[in-house]
This record gives structure tokens, C-alpha cells and sequence, in this order.
């Protein structure tokens, strides 16, 4: 009886060893942003901006809040959800493109595409009236194939013709562009390393400019074979996928090099263990917010930023759209 007890006892020891190994192995796999982020916290830093009266403040913060408290698990009550509505349209001007806060008086693709997204958050694009932002745009319209940022400043970029296509995309206006011309100018920002750059011709490429071209060229189904395989080539020698790099990661290159790679038909690369150590480097535990890098104070935006690599790496759930 007693060799019998001993040998039960052992196995007995063993099961439960194996037992606690294997669901301590599942629990860090499947709630490692809950251990490693104080989201209840993260809540509070972002719900700080319902207590002004003037809320949401400015486009920005709007688009903040439009993305972060869903994230987060949170719904939006119907009276923010109106505040933002009405934010959103009283800075749009009569050009129908939008400005940033109500006391700019130029309107920009980059403001009018930020608008967009955040309407779309909250289910909202139909509550400003699309042909006035179709004319604007076309306004901007470039013979060169590219858009300009503004009436005040036509000349054509890789950014702002990333944003007329986004924004034409939104509102169902991409008979707007000449597909032939703007694929061609944006090929004038393509490297020889691969990836794309800020300006033309020789230059050193980036991950956001890189997530720019490729989500214009998928869009305007001219993205080929061999500018995909030598962008995601680059985007292994940047320091969000290169481990061994030197260089230190910066929060929105991260994001933008995991859409890249999305778009580039790649997102099987993307690396979401180097994505949550650079996460984990730049959380701000005092109250639960992100830096922009390693040893900067947290923001709403950078914060907004940490969550939609989150929501990206599949750690939280993408706001309803």
C-alpha cells in the first residue's frame, strides 16, 4: 500500500506540475496586454477630455477619443458621440474641405481625411454632405497625377495624394483620379532599395511613406509584384523588424511599418513580440498612457497611436467601422 501511495503521490505531483505549466503558458499567450497594461487607467487618461466644456477641443483630440475609447471596450455615449458630430462639422469650412481647430481658417487634405476617419468611428459619414468634400479635393487636383495639401499650397506630395485617394475612397469619388497618371508619380517616390521616401529620386525610404504608396497603388489596383517584394525587403532592415538594428524605434514608424506590411500582402512578418517589448519600453504606468519614444511623457495622440498597434498585433479589438 505504501509503494502504491508513493507512486500515486508522484504522478499525482506531476499532472498538477504540467497542469500549472500549461495554463500558465495559455494565460500569458491570451492576456498579455491585461498583465503588462493598466487599461482601466489607459480609460481614465483618455475619459480626461470629457470634462472640458469645449469637448472634444480639436479635430485631433476628436479623432482620439473616436478610436481609443472602443479599443478599449468602451462604447461612446450618445452624447459625446453628438459633440463629436457637431465638432466635426463646424470645422468644415465652405470649400468643403476641414481645418484642425475652429480658429484655423485654411482648410487641408490632411484635416479633411482626419475628419473622415473619425466620423467613420462612430458611424457617422453621412452626416456631412460628400459633394462639397469631392469638389474640394478636386480642387487640389494636380496634372501631375498628385494632390496638393491645400488652396494655399497646390504643389503635389506623396502624403497629401495618399490623403485625396483615402478620402475619395471614403466618400465613393475614386472616378475622380486619372489612375494611370497618379500611379505613375507615385512611382517617382520609389527607391532603388526598395520602399518609398519622402521626396523623388534618391533618398533614404521610411515605413510611413512605404504604407502611403502601397495603400494608394493596392487602392488603385496598380501595386506590382516586384515594388511589393522590395518594400517589405526594406522594411526588414528597419529597426521594427530587424532585432539586431541599432537604431531606436519611434512610435508612429511603428504603426505605419505593420500597415505597410498589411498592404504589401505581408502581414504574416509582422513582428508583434518586438511590437510589445517597444510598447512595454514606452508606457507610462503613473497613468496608464503611451510616450512617443523611450523616455517622453505620454499624450492622447501617442497614446491613440500605442492602441491601434494593439489593435493591429490583435491584442484588443478594432473600433466597429
Amino acid at each position: 500500500m505504501l509503494k502504491i501511495s508513493r507512486i500515486t503521490c508522484r504522478i499525482l505531483v506531476l499532472v498538477l506540475a504540467f497542469a500549472a505549466i500549461f495554463a500558465a503558458t495559455a494565460c500569458a499567450g491570451e492576456k498579455a496586454p491585461v498583465k503588462d497594461f493598466d487599461f482601466a487607467q489607459t480609460k481614465t487618461f483618455m475619459r480626461e477630455m470629457e470634462s472640458r466644456p469645449d469637448f472634444p477641443v480639436s479635430l485631433m483630440l476628436a479623432n482620439d477619443y473616436a478610436y481609443s475609447l472602443p479599443a478599449l471596450g468602451d462604447t461612446i455615449d450618445p452624447v459625446r458621440k453628438s459633440a463629436i458630430i457637431t465638432y466635426v462639422k463646424s470645422v468644415q469650412l465652405t470649400n468643403g474641405g476641414f481645418v484642425g481647430d475652429k480658429a484655423s481658417k485654411n482648410a487641408s487634405l490632411l484635416y479633411t481625411d482626419l475628419a473622415l476617419e473619425t466620423l467613420t468611428y462612430i458611424n457617422a459619414t453621412g452626416s456631412i454632405d460628400a459633394g462639397k468634400v469631392k469638389a474640394f479635393v478636386a480642387s487640389l487636383k494636380n496634372p501631375d497625377g498628385g494632390f496638393g495639401f491645400s488652396q494655399e499650397s497646390k504643389g503635389s506630395s506623396l502624403a497629401t495624394t495618399f490623403y485625396a485617394v483615402r478620402v475619395l475612397k471614403t466618400i465613393g469619388g475614386l472616378d475622380l483620379l486619372d489612375r494611370a497618371k497618379t500611379t505613375e508619380y507615385l512611382k517617382g517616390f520609389e527607391k532603388k532599395e526598395g520602399g518609398f521616401g519622402f521626396v523623388k529620386g534618391p533618398g533614404v525610404a521610411n515605413a510611413k511613406n512605404t504604407y502611403m504608396a502601397a495603400f494608394v497603388l493596392n487602392t488603385l489596383g496598380s501595386l506590382d509584384d516586384v515594388t511589393r517584394k522590395n518594400a517589405v525587403k526594406f522594411l526588414a532592415t528597419t529597426p521594427y523588424l530587424d532585432k539586431q538594428s541599432k537604431e531606436q524605434p519611434e512610435l508612429n514608424e511603428q504603426f505605419y511599418a505593420i500597415k505597410a506590411l498589411q498592404e504589401l500582402k505581408a502581414a504574416d512578418k509582422v513582428d508583434s513580440k518586438l511590437a510589445m517589448a517597444f510598447l512595454k519600453k514606452i508606457y507610462i504606468s503613473v497613468n496608464g498612457g503611451f510616450g512617443p519614444l523611450e523616455g517622453y511623457g505620454s499624450t492622447p495622440d501617442s497614446t491613440t497611436t500605442a492602441l491601434r498597434i494593439l489593435v493591429e498585433i490583435g491584442k484588443l479589438k478594432a473600433p466597429t467601422k
